[in-house]
């Protein structure tokens, strides 16, 4: 495996942006106390996989403002 050109503009890209908006939404919700029972395991999990798909897509899509190109 090897690193992308520009690794240092990571963050740039949509797909970790997505991914780690993700990540947080999860960590928060191990303190929600609105989430004991009233929020849906069907919708918890529909919103965690169009997040999902949303990495996914966003990681194929070229993304100028990382790799300098038009």
């Amino acid at each position: 495996m090897n690193l992308i050109p520009e690794w240092r503009k990571a963050w740039k890209l949509s797909s970790l942006q997505i991914a780690i908006r993700d990540a947080i939404i999860n960590a928060a919700a191990l303190g929600w106390t609105a989430f004991d029972g009233h929020v849906r395991p069907v919708l918890w999990a529909s919103v965690n996989m169009f997040l999902g798909v949303a990495v996914a897509v966003a990681r194929v899509i070229p993304q100028p403002k990382v790799t300098g190109t038009e």
